[in-house]
């Protein structure tokens, strides 16, 4: 059943919004895998999910997530990557089925990762499965799904913008690139958001600073990404990818900007699973952001982790006024 939420707030608000965030559910594979489709780099990760990872990434774990999740009422919820293991045509269509169950396209934005990508043209054939849920608020400029992104979506204070990090890689590896015209691209729409006061969030499933993840799950053009944030500004950045929970900084042109990522929504082999929830209110220097996260504690209950205020100083959150 889908998630009831309250409509989207005009984007000239002074009103807050609360946004959810979580990655890398890693839905199960189920039913039969045609052995055409893994005489490739699948083949190896059908191996793992046989292996181990179906040990991992457990469905009662994010049943329980998500009907917590439910209980906060969140205005917005944002899911950066990894629902696929294979990138099949089937896993597609059963993660447009849980998007369904998690909420309306209008409230809930979704963007791809590695596993979305595991080889050439997944991406470009299951993106159409979940376009309501990763698509911004103007009409797409093109059917070629590698120069949709970034999206931008307006809701509330806040301008949710959507990147892709997802392409195929050889084996071996899961490391992410934006490319440069995506960049380009991004850039513009960071400068246009900034222009008109909004709460600027990244959503991106690789980290983007070195050293969070290993060198062959990094993502490729981080130095880039980093030195157009740097330039242009943003207000919070959110990422998965490691399955393990992050708080980080980026120093910008307006301050420093958290870089946020979450563990995985249905493991517990690293972290427990977790979800993050920011409650973003304006104010008369910015922004004040509340960050609670949410994880399964003992007895596979869901329990308050930590809980952090962030202070956003913003001069261009005047023009919101």
């Amino acid at each position: 059943m889908a998630m009831a939420m309250q409509a989207p707030k005009d984007p000239k608000s002074r009103a807050g919004a609360m946004l959810a965030h979580l990655s890398d559910p890693h839905l199960p594979l189920s039913g039969g895998v045609p052995l055409r489709a893994v005489l490739n780099k699948r083949l190896l990760g059908l191996l793992s999910w046989h292996l181990k990872r179906h040990r991992r990434h457990r469905p009662e774990t994010l049943t329980r997530l998500i009907a917590d999740l439910r209980c906060q009422s969140p205005d917005l919820i944002a899911v950066t990557g990894d629902l696929t293991n294979l990138g099949l045509d089937s896993e597609y269509r059963a993660a447009r089925t849980w998007l369904e169950g998690l909420g309306d396209p209008r409230h809930v934005m979704v963007i791809p990762g590695n596993h979305e990508a595991l080889i050439d043209g997944a991406w470009d054939r299951g993106a159409a499965s979940w376009q309501p849920y990763w698509q911004g608020d103007e009409a797409l400029r093109t059917t070629d799904v590698a120069q949709a992104f970034p999206v931008l979506r307006r809701r509330g204070p806040l301008a949710l913008i959507g990147t892709s990090s997802a392409i195929a890689t050889p084996l071996g590896f899961a490391s992410g690139e934006m490319g440069k015209a995506q960049l380009d691209r991004l850039a513009a729409l960071l400068r246009r958001t900034r222009s008109e006061g909004l709460f600027r969030v990244l959503m991106i499933h690789h980290p983007p600073l070195d050293g969070t993840v290993v060198a062959r799950k990094h993502l490729r053009d981080g130095a880039a990404l980093r030195a157009l944030l740097q330039t242009e500004g943003v207000e919070l950045v959110l990422h998965g990818h490691s399955h393990r929970s992050h708080q980080q900084s980026l120093t910008t042109r307006d301050g420093s900007v958290p870089v946020i990522g979450v563990p995985s929504a249905s493991s517990m082999h690293h972290e427990a699973a977790a979800y993050n929830l920011y409650n973003i209110v304006p104010t008369d220097t910015g922004w004040s952001v509340t960050l609670t996260t949410r994880r399964l504690g003992e007895g596979q209950k869901m329990e308050t982790g930590r809980c952090v205020s962030l202070t956003i100083p913003r001069p261009h959150a005047a023009c919101a006024s």
